[in-house]
């Protein structure tokens, strides 16, 4: 059963076409750990025995040394095979959540599921059910416990009654935060639990089957009938189940009560006896736990190192078979042998202090190490790490830009006292002091920016969880009071992540009843006839494309190891730029027409030709991410501002 999980995962990972429904390996997991659990549980209960210590030993000497020695392995793997930014966010920031089974909370509330591509590509995502499972035994034992020495009559209908209410709740969540009921634990409890049902009924009544099939039905049939049903519902879950439809849901009864049927078939059933229990299948199931562990960080490191594209053909045989090599060699060294110490508190003490150096302690060296940054910088090409280095917190505010537009703003910089030039945008405008900050002669100009910030007055940006970003309102209202009173400031550019905006949640108390698009473009309008009205000069610098990959990793050579094939140029032709592109241009360059004082910099006349929009060059990337530029790109794109604003 563990072997059909486990492989279940790993072709629904390695070949997501070839067994679209291959998640529910997972489901099968939850009952498999269930009904094991419930077994040592309620043995120990029936017999007197039970021991919170022994069980939570057992559990922290069998999960922790595999979980630590994963976390290294992947350490290094993404050493190697990632860049800085994207070793530090996806493993190190991660690992502390995986190490102590929070990744289910920490994916629900930063990502937005589990299909999305931005969690597909965290290493360490599946350590999700890992953290649902250790959850699940943090309370059961002490929820059994309690219950047991109540009332044993009773037992099993509270029991039921748990079931039901994880049941209904995850119906709930399903339909209402789909995300909340893949990850939580509370709509996965009764997947497990179901497990725990079965267990107790071998145990009070062993005879179960002989009742159930009465005179019509031998229990050797029935234990045929329940295998083959199992496995039908299964194999109807892997082939016809597609991620992100609903689950889980309803649709999890079908590999939930598959795994039940075939485990309560027990080991004379015939595909149990012939199928389940052959020694390759036994030999997969041994090595499931460190197979499940390692076969991930393989397959998403290789997929991060080629730009988000999933791996294929020599090289994901390639990752499968050192993820199978991997985990042998974890059951081997680490698993086994820790199996036959004795769990005692030294032991464990231990253990967890292990895992806490890895996880945590590594995060945290190589977050305040000077050294170690430098090592993880070391050896990546130089254009790289330009394009990686951040900008020096000295260099993001001054005092004289501050005294005008306020404290707070991700960079407020002047390059003398009193300029008539404002640079004001969102992240998009501000990164280009990456460039300008080192350079030794600079013309006059304020630069203002707030990452994810707007550049209209008196509008309000609601965030995913529908949360209104006061603090980003009262800075845009800052800057705004200043144009205002500051007559000295005569001209204006703007510049920011125009496209994106026109995808964000926004109130503006002025047109409460305009939303989306028309709510954008009036907003506009807005803007241009206030700084009008000012007697202010505007630059509306139109951005350059976002696109749905990291540029950086996919376009250039950056990695110690690249797994892909270089190109001196990568390029977006105009057909594929995103319409959504084309409408905001069409209206700012429209709009635009209708102003004297507005004049219009287009950053494609700097990044694009006659072919397309250039996303590197010559192995120079010209852009950090999926729609920042780079200093290169920034580059480019300031001699084109600077030129039209200043003259030179």
């Amino acid at each position: 059963m563990r072997a059909l999980a486990i492989l279940a995962v790993l072709f629904f990972h390695a070949y997501p076409e070839s067994l679209p429904g291959g998640f529910v390996g997972v489901d099968i997991f939850f009952v498999i750990s269930g009904y094991l659990i419930s077994s040592i549980i309620f043995r120990g209960l029936d017999l007197g025995s039970f021991s919170f210590f022994d069980f939570y030993a057992r559990r922290v000497r069998r999960i922790f040394p595999a979980v630590a020695f994963v976390l290294l392995g992947s350490f290094v793997l993404g050493f190697f095979l990632l860049i800085p930014y994207e070793f530090e966010e996806h493993l190190l920031d991660e690992s502390p959540y995986a190490a102590f089974f929070l990744e289910n909370w920490r994916l629900y509330v930063t990502t937005g599921g589990y299909w999305e591509t931005a969690t597909e590509l965290k290493p360490l995502m599946h350590f999700w059910s890992l953290g649902v499972e250790e959850q699940y035994y943090i309370f059961y034992p002490l929820i059994c416990y309690l219950l047991w020495k109540v009332s044993v009559k009773r037992f099993l209908a509270c029991l039921m009654v748990m079931f039901f209410v994880s049941f209904a709740l995850c119906l709930y969540d399903t339909y209402n935060d789909s995300a909340r009921a893949f990850y939580s634990l509370h709509s996965r409890f009764w997947q497990l639990l179901i497990g725990g049902v079965l267990a107790y009924v071998e145990l009070q009544w062993p005879q179960y089957k002989k009742l159930m099939g009465g005179a019509f039905i031998r229990e050797i049939n029935l234990n045929n009938i329940f295998s083959l049903v199992g496995v039908l519902l299964i194999v109807f879950s892997l082939i016809f189940f597609e991620e992100g439809k609903y689950f889980p849901g309803w649709r999890a009864l079908f590999p939930t009560i598959g795994g039940l049927l075939v485990i309560a078939a027990g080991t004379e059933a015939i595909l149990n006896k012939y199928v389940f229990s052959n020694k390759l299948a036994v030999f997969v199931g041994l090595i499931s736990y460190p197979l499940y562990l390692w076969h991930w960080p393989f397959i998403c490191i290789a997929r991060n190192n080629l730009g988000g594209e999933l791996p294929t053909g020599f090289m994901m045989v390639v990752l499968i078979a050192l993820s199978f090599l991997m985990a042998y060699l974890t059951f081997t060294l680490i698993e086994r042998p820790m199996r036959s110490k004795k769990p005692t508190w030294q032991m464990i003490l231990c253990l967890v202090m292990v895992l806490l150096l890895v996880s945590l302690g590594t995060k945290t060296a190589v977050r305040r190490s000077e050294l170690l940054q430098h090592t993880l910088f070391a050896g990546m090409p130089e254009s790289v790490q330009e394009t990686l280095k951040d900008l020096p917190r000295s260099e993001r505010n001054d005092i004289i830009c501050t005294d005008v537009f306020g404290e707070g703003h991700s960079v407020c910089r002047s390059t003398s006292d009193k300029p008539s030039v404002l640079f004001f945008g969102d992240s998009h405008n501000y990164t280009m002091w990456d460039v300008l900050y080192n350079q030794g002669e600079l013309p006059p100009f304020y630069i203002v920016g707030n990452g994810g910030g707007l550049i209209f007055d008196d509008v309000f940006v609601v965030s995913k969880d529908k949360k209104v970003n006061s603090a980003l309102h009262e800075k845009t209202s800052r800057v705004w009071n200043a144009i205002r009173s500051h007559s000295e400031i005569n001209t204006i550019v703007l510049r920011g992540n125009w496209v994106g905006n026109l995808s964000s949640t926004l109130i503006s108390n002025r047109y409460p009843d305009i939303g989306g698009k028309n709510l954008i473009k009036q907003l506009w309008r807005d803007t241009f006839a206030e700084l009008s009205w000012l007697n202010k000069q505007v630059i509306v610098v139109l951005d350059n494309i976002s696109v749905p990959f990291n540029p950086l990793v996919r376009c250039v050579s950056s990695h110690r190891i690249d797994l892909k094939k270089q190109s001196n140029e990568c390029w977006i032709p105009f057909e594929s730029i995103d319409p959504k592109e084309y409408e905001i241009r069409d209206f700012l360059k429209a709009e635009a027409q209708k102003w004297d004082n507005v004049t219009i910099v287009d950053s494609w006349d700097a990044l694009c030709d006659e072919k397309g929009c250039y996303l590197s060059n010559d192995n120079i990337p010209y852009y950090k991410d999926g729609n920042h530029l780079s200093i290169y790109g920034n580059r480019l794109v300031w001699d084109l501002i600077k030129k039209t604003v200043f003259g030179k």
